[in-house]
């Protein structure tokens, strides 16, 4: 209430001495925000990791010097399998060590005076980093897949636990302690990523997520689907060249990287980090396709012409035919005046000479 008095009074100020706004405005910001490095304070039953450091459980412990943990299934009447004393001074900087709470997950108890109190409730911490295709929402970490794939990063892990004001009552959304990182095949970082060619129209810059603020079991960092690899420079030269890139994931809540050995990595993979995972891009096959005449398709029509049938041979009759030749009329020519009228008289005498007899 003491808080909400003061911004009121501030904003009255604000309007009356307009020349000091950017001082009260800071003001309110240091008042208003909790300081950095705030996820140490833990609040009664709230997960904790082995391998979290300088933890304030003076909360949750209330006085009480005593922890105690029962195996799951136990009797808790009975006497505990595994107690923790502790001094004035480890309360407010507690460290859940991997020596000691390995092998001893669950809720722990305060147990040096009635009522036992759950103090806090130790886990595994897990972390995993997976390369993720959008697409087909399947995972390809360690394949090839062409540039222009849909790829982003899949984070699964259970230190988003460590994000819930009520479990740690001085959360600050500034306390970043994951880191992602990639590279390409030359081991060069990869910081920014181009959503098409430079300098076109449309084209955005965008940053790499490297410390994302992840609140639920599994984070996907959504504009890496908007990475175009393809994309080239102002002068034609290619941005991302194709080979294999790595990603890589670790987490450093309250210190807890130096709590596992350098010195042997695989007590780090799975907890603080998720090891490098590489995709290996490929360029797209280009189709180009040929310019293609029209093609003439030729039909060959085969054209069948009956033949007549052919009627099996039958007797035939023999036929004789009989060809009558006419004499051709004799050609007269006409007689010459003189031999017809010698021809008229030789009659008329021999009619004559006929009668007579």
């Amino acid at each position: 209430m003491n808080v909400i008095i003061f911004i009121i009074s501030v904003l009255k100020l604000l309007f009356m001495n307009r020349s000091h706004i950017l001082i009260l405005i800071l003001a309110i910001f240091v008042l208003v925000v909790p300081a950095s490095a705030t996820l140490a304070k833990i609040a009664s039953g709230a997960p904790v990791f082995i391998g979290e450091r300088n933890l304030d459980i003076s909360s949750p412990m209330n006085g009480h010097s005593v922890l105690a943990w029962w195996a799951p299934g136990s009797d808790t009447s009975m006497a505990p399998d595994k107690t923790i004393t502790l001094n004035e001074t480890e309360i407010f900087s507690f460290s859940i060590r991997p020596e000691i709470f390995t092998g001893y997950t669950g809720k722990w108890y305060t147990h040096d005076k009635a009522p036992d109190i759950v103090v806090f409730d130790v886990m595994e911490p897990s972390i995993d980093l997976k390369i993720w295709d959008v697409t087909n929402n399947r995972d390809v970490t360690g394949q090839s897949v062409p540039m222009s794939a849909n790829i982003t990063y899949r984070i699964d892990t259970n230190l988003y636990l460590a994000r819930k004001y009520a479990l740690r009552p001085n959360y600050n959304p500034t306390d970043l302690f994951f880191t992602v990182k990639i590279t390409n095949p030359k081991g060069l970082p990869v910081g920014n990523i181009y959503t098409g060619n430079i300098g076109a129209k449309g084209t955005q810059i965008l940053s790499v997520e490297s410390n994302p603020v992840i609140t639920q079991p599994t984070f996907i960092w959504g504009a890496g689907e908007d990475w175009d690899r393809n994309a080239r420079s102002t002068d034609g030269s290619i941005i991302y060249p194709a080979g294999t890139y790595t990603f890589n994931v670790t987490q450093n809540l309250n210190s807890m990287m130096d709590s596992y050995s350098t010195s042997d990595p695989s007590t780090r993979i799975g907890r603080v980090t998720s090891g490098d995972k590489t995709i290996t891009f490929i360029e797209d096959v280009q189709t180009n396709t040929p310019t293609v005449a029209p093609q003439v398709t030729t039909v060959t029509q085969t054209i069948v012409t009956p033949q007549p049938t052919t009627m099996p041979a039958t007797p035939t009759e023999t036929v004789i035919t009989q060809t009558t030749k006419r004499t051709p009329k004799p050609t007269y020519q006409p007689l010459s005046e003189w031999v017809s009228l010698l021809g008229v008289g030789i009659g008329a005498l021999a009619f004559v000479a006929w009668r007579r007899r």
